[in-house]
């Protein structure tokens, strides 16, 4: 089965864009896609985390792509939200809870 992304000059949309329920981590977010952040979860084992990342601009409704990942292991990874490019730990990235963009009409 092959995978289309749809595009347009402005932004690519995420292949789960058809299916706004289901979210994803943003370490399991596709480079390249544009998607919405829906939540930041906390993580157990460093509890100010979510905090962190929600200062730096992470907030529910944001858009975030994933520019690169580090080789070999796909860590760290650049990410680009609102004007601004962070380097993630996957860690960090599994915090924060996102969905494919949906496609305005």
């Amino acid at each position: 089965m092959t995978t289309q992304t749809l595009s347009s000059p402005a932004i690519s949309i995420a292949p789960n864009a058809g299916n706004p329920g289901r979210a994803q981590t943003l370490h399991e977010a596709a480079k390249g896609q544009v998607y919405t952040v829906r939540q930041v979860l906390a993580d157990p084992h460093a509890p100010e985390r979510a905090r962190q990342l929600e200062e730096i601009g992470f907030c529910p409704g944001e858009r975030v792509m994933i520019m690169t990942r580090g080789i070999p292991g796909g860590d760290p990874l650049v990410v680009r939200i609102g004007q601004s490019t962070f380097a993630l730990r996957g860690a960090e990235a599994a915090c924060v809870q996102v969905e494919g963009l949906a496609r305005s009409a």
